[in-house]
Formats: C-alpha cells, structure tokens, sequence
C-alpha cells in the first residue's frame, strides 16, 4: 500500500498552481444597495420574497423565527479575488503565492443552469478546481436562499489550475457580486466550502501566506482549527498568527462562508439562529415506529448469530471472512448498547450495518463450504439465488412512484425513500457485473480435486472473489427493504402543500450539474491513481472500493441516471413520463444525493485528509485532527440553524433532518469512522431542511 499512499499523499496535498494574469479592476455598482430589514413569514409564504430578484430572504436570523431581507444587485457585477496556491516538487522547495480569479455574477430569467468556468489556455482548469466553482457558486446561492438558478455565474483565471483550496474563497466572492460589496484587494483566504457553507481544512498554508503577503496581501484568512499549520517545505507546523504577524499582516480564522463573506468585504451577512438541541428530538410516534424497526433487524441479526459465532472461534479461516464477521459482531453489539442508551434511530442504522456484513459473512460461508466439498454447482446455484433477492426493488420503485402527497411531509417522505431505494440500485447496479465475475470464479474451480479446494490460499482467493458481490447483494437488499420502512416510520402530518413541477425539474439539474462535477473531481483524485498503481481497471477499483466506501457508488450510479439510455431509469421514465411528479421527485432525489455523497468524498480524501487502507480495511485516520473537531461542532450548530429556516419556510423541521441529526449526535463520540459519520450526518441533516426550504420557495 506504499504506492497507493504516496499517491493520495501527493493528489492531496497538490494545490491550485496558476500563472498570474493582469487583468482590469472589476466595475462596482454605482450605487449599493440599501441595508438589509426584517420580516416574519408564515409557512409556505416566502416564495414572493424569495425570488424577488432586487432581494434575497435570510431565514431565521433572531431566536423569535424572524427573517431578515437582503438587497442585492439585480444586474451584472463584477468581482477580483486572488487565490492563494503552493507549488510542489521540483527542484527547489515548496513556495506560495496568489493570483487573480475574475469573478461575475447576474440575474438569470432563463431558468436554467448557468455556471461558465473559462481559463486562459485550453485544458487550463483542472477538474478539482472545476467542481470547486460549482459548489461555491452553489453554496453561495443557499446562503442567500436563492437557488443555482437565479444567478449566471462565471470564474475565469489565468495559466494552469486546479485544487479546491480556493473554493471557499470563490463562495464568498460571489456573495460580494450579488450583495455589491466591494472586495478589499489586501484581503484573501484558503480553505474548501463545503455543502453546508462551513470551511475546510487545506495543506501548504504557510507557503501560501509568505507568497501571499509578498504580493501584498495583508489580511489572510485559513480554515477553522488550522492556527498551527503544517509547512510543505519542512514539514514543521508553524503557527499562522504569528507568521501572519511576522510579515506585517493579520491570520484570520475561517469557519463559514459568512466569515469569508466579512473578511473580503468588512460587512456582516446574516445568519441563521440555531433552534434549541431539544427541537432536534424525535416525536413519540416516529421513535415508536423506529423501535419496532430496529426489532426487526435484531431478529434478523440473530437468525445469523451461531454462525457468526462459529466463525469468530473457527481457525484457518479467510481473514476477509473472519474481519466482516468481526465487524458485523462488533455493529450488533454497538446497536444493543446506543439502544439501551435510548437512541433509536443511531441503533436502528448501526442494527442494518450488523446485518449486511453478518449476512454476507455467512453466505459467503455457505458458498465457500459447498466449493469445500466439492459441489461446485451448489456453490454457483446459492450465488445465483443471492442475486435474485432484489427482484422486489423495480416493485417498490413504482410503489413510490404512485404516491400522491399533498402534504410537505408527504414530498419529503418520498424523495427519503427513493433515495434508499436508489441506494439499493446503485449497488445492484455494480452487484451484478460482480456476481458474473463471481461465477466465472467459480466456473473455473469445476473438476478441481477437494485436496485443491480446500488449501488455505485456495479458501482465501474463493473469499476475495465472491464477498465483493455478496456485500453489494446484502446492501441492495437492506436498502430497499430500508425504503419501505421509511414510509412507515417518516411522518408526514405537516402543511398541505403541492410542488411546482417545472421548479423541481430545474432544483434537479442544479444538483446533477455539481454532482457530475463532484463525482469528476473524485475519480481524478482517488480513483485514477489507484487503477494506475494497481493495473486495475476504473470500474474494478470502484467495485472494490464498495467494501468500506460504498456510497461512492451510489453518487457514480446517480450522477449519469437521467441519462441512462437502457435499465431502469429509462423504463421508469417512460412508464411515468419525463412530466410526471414521479420521475422528477426521483431524479430530484437522485441528483440531490448524489451531490451530497460526492461533497462529503471530496470533503474526506481531499480537505481532512482521512487515510485508510481499502485493500486491507486499515483505518482510517485524519491528519488535522484539531480542524476536524471544529468541523464537527460548526456542522452541528449549522444543521439546528438550517432546521430553523426549514420550520419557518414550511412550519415544521423535517423528521428526515431530525433522524439523521439524531444519529451524528451519537455518533460523534466515537471513533474516528463514527466521527467522519457524524460529519455527513450532520450535513445531510442541513441537506434536508434546505431541500424543504427549496421546495418551499419553488
């Protein structure tokens, strides 16, 4: 694994290296807008305000669920931002410096998607940096409770580029266009944005803010938990305050893209105020409800306990055979523990993890016993019956489909289980070239002597071709029987409420256009380097990938959905129509996670800089351990701020958002997977309630 780590190592640390340009000092609006003034909504109220283009609607801004009215440009702006890079490798030391970003933004009546990214040279832009403007610009129309599509946005830069280090700075340089704010030219940052407006922690700061400050810069803002920063040149951590003191400029600490907003502009964006950890709980029915879920799953996780007990004390075993044992034990034993603690829904998920690894663990038994004895056939037959256990998943696909909600709670029901129930199709999806793999596997053992068979080497080579696929059967299974619950155990007793189906149409193309660019940016940074240090192809590397980052292949999957010429996608949308609620609350919900998964990726391998061995299982570890915990503690308190905005734009936070809320509250005094958990958690529980808040301005 020295191969493949050398090669993160160097995709992660490698920054934006640009050559500087000269361009023209952008035009301010002749006249700023007035200042920002309050106002109360009541639920489903805020679509006039909202997308008004002279304003934009900040949603709770006070503890009382007032909001606050923002003027913004309403024509063409202009903005400069300089991005700071660290150059590696070479033949001398690593060095820093910034150079300029053109930045516009204008109201766009199209209602389309439009996001230009132009570079200097062609192949100029690189795809980190690519899928970094899309987030920011992204990010930076949520934060102002407008959508993608309100806006025309443009990054244009010089030279060769490429790293997301400057997507924090970008999302808040658009903010300064669309709001009039000038720009301070002495002011710059580091730092990646992430889905939910926090920012994240990058590698080089110290080059960068030499560089910097020798072009003149003198107020330099790095990423919350970063104040003693790692050199790229000595590999020393140096403390940023005092370097930033040292050269005559002033270190900044960043945590939100409204920090970044205040330290390019000087002005202050309202924020929305946290609801109280108490309005996060659960309500009685839906803890009920999960309660007798998580029995379920318990039961089923019994079914597979003397088995999984054998193979803990049996001897001679494949280690892969013996680590999914293992780890399926240790899940169980978690789930009884977090529910006796009364944390439901945390036990409840930790409960369907237990059974997919015990479940695959003892099939993968079955099948590897049958071959042991020399029946070959029974080994492919109990394969091919594995492969069959989806058979109910196009079933429960037009299930949702014929749902007519009429509720807000209703819209949201739907789109959480067509999101499990894509969970499911996406790994079926890469489950079934895995089981052909499987079964040409086994093909090849017919007529082989039982002394063969039964070797060791041979036990661990029959493990390692056939668990891939067993796994991705388990989660296909789980997943899909997981969307079924959720309609059972997801209330949706909210405001009445019916969607706009061209609006949702367009939400969903905003989420597919950064998704595809998130989902880009991660195969050039993990994907690639592995398939070239192992002689693997792509396709092999993802599918092997599904043991310990699965949702990678979800995002993969829905990001190329709504194009898909054959298979289910294209089948379901001509039974229901490309106008249909069904298929465009689906896609929505594709496109949405897709999105999510792929900036929580990004967010892992790039910015916290999370190490683990997928060949071996070891790990995984975070490098900025400090930077990590405040990511944490800023993604919680925006997740209770994002679920104030989602009850005063609909009346109600979304039991989705308080489920998810439910299980990073756990999770998060864990170790440092449960941690990393906690972190998407908490931002799919912001997720949630700015969907609501999405819907409910559209």
């Amino acid at each position: 694994m020295g191969k493949l780590r050398g090669a993160q190592t160097l995709l992660i640390l490698l920054a934006a290296t640009f050559a500087c340009g000269g361009p023209s000092k952008p035009s301010q609006p002749a006249k700023p807008p007035p200042g920002p003034a309050g106002k109360a909504f009541a639920p489903l109220s805020i679509k006039a305000d909202a997308k008004a283009p002279n304003q934009a609607v900040i949603l709770g801004t006070d503890e009382k669920n007032g909001s606050t009215i923002v003027p913004i440009v309403g024509a063409a702006a202009k903005g400069l931002v300089d991005a700071m890079y660290v150059k590696l490798g070479g033949k001398g030391p690593a060095s820093g410096g910034s150079s300029p970003v053109k930045l516009s933004t204008a109201p766009n009546t199209e209602g389309s998607v439009q996001v230009g990214i132009y570079e200097e040279l062609s192949g100029g832009t690189g795809t980190q940096w690519r899928a970094g403007v899309w987030m920011s610009a992204f990010v930076a129309a949520n934060t102002l409770g407008k959508d993608l599509t309100d806006f025309t946005f443009s990054a244009s830069s010089g030279g060769y580029i490429d790293g997301a280090s400057a997507s924090g700075l970008m999302a808040g340089g658009f903010l300064a266009t669309i709001t009039g704010a000038k720009i301070d030219e002495a002011a710059t940052m580091t730092g990646t944005i992430n889905p939910d407006g926090t920012i994240g922690p990058v590698a080089g700061i110290p080059e960068k803010f030499k560089g910097s400050m020798e072009k003149g810069k003198k107020r330099l803002g790095y990423p919350i938990g970063l104040r003693m920063s790692r050199s790229a040149a000595t590999g020393e951590l140096v403390d940023l305050v005092q370097l930033a003191k040292d050269g005559g400029a002033e270190a900044v600490e960043i945590t939100n893209v409204q920090d970044a907003y205040k330290l390019l502009t000087g002005k202050q964006l309202p924020q929305p105020v946290p609801v109280s950890e108490t309005e996060m709980a659960l309500d009685d029915s839906t803890t009920k409800a999960l309660d007798g879920k998580f029995h379920d799953w318990q039961k089923r996780l019994a079914e597979e306990w003397a088995t999984l007990l054998q193979l803990q004390q049996g001897g001679n075993l494949p280690r892969l055979l013996i680590a999914m044992a293992s780890f399926a034990q240790s899940r169980g034993e978690d789930a009884e523990k977090l529910y006796k603690q009364g944390a439901v829904a945390a036990a409840y998920s930790k409960m369907l993890e237990a059974w997919v690894f015990a479940a695959s663990a003892t099939d993968t038994w079955d099948v590897l016993q049958k071959v042991q004895q020399g029946d070959v056939p029974a080994a492919a037959a109990a394969l091919d019956k594995l492969d069959k256990l989806d058979q109910n998943t196009l079933a429960l696909f037009k299930k949702l489909g014929a749902m007519r909600p009429t509720t807000m709670g209703g819209h949201m029901l739907m789109l959480s289980a067509f999101q499990s129930a894509l969970r499911g199709w996406g790994f079926k999806a890469f489950a079934s070239d895995e089981v052909k793999g499987a079964r040409r596997y086994l093909d090849r053992l017919a007529g082989k002597r039982k002394e063969e068979l039964k070797t060791p080497a041979a036990a661990d080579a029959l493990v390692s071709a056939v668990a891939p696929a067993i796994v991705l059967i388990g989660r296909t299974y789980a997943e899909t029987l997981q969307a079924q619950q959720r309609l059972e155990y997801e209330s949706e007793k909210t405001i009445n409420y019916m969607c706009s189906l061209p609006n949702v149409k367009r939400l969903s193309t905003s989420f597919q256009s950064a998704s595809a660019a998130g989902v880009n940016y991660f195969d050039t940074l993990l994907i690639e380097p592995m398939a070239k240090s192992f002689g693997m192809p792509p396709d092999a590397v993802r599918t092997r990938l599904a043991m310990n980052e699965p949702d990678y292949l979800v995002a993969y999957m829905l990001s190329h959905m709504t194009n898909m010429e054959e298979g289910m996608p294209r089948d379901l949308k001509k039974e229901w129509g490309e106008g249909s609620l069904a298929w465009n609350l689906m896609s929505l919900a594709a496109n949405e996670l897709a999105y999510s998964i792929s900036a929580q990726l990004i967010a892992k391998h790039y910015s916290l800089k999370v190490h683990t061995d997928y060949f071996t299982g070891t790990g995984p570890t975070v490098e900025h351990e400090k930077a990590f915990t405040n990511m944490l503690e800023t993604a919680e308190k925006t997740a209770r701020a994002s679920a104030r905005a989602a009850r005063i734009a609909t009346g109600a936070i979304p039991v989705q958002a308080k489920l998810v809320y439910q299980m990073a509250t756990v999770k998060r005094d864990g170790d440092v997977s449960d941690k990393i958990d906690a972190l998407v958690s908490y931002w799919m529980s912001s997720a949630y309630s700015q969907t609501a808040v999405m819907l409910a301005r559209n």
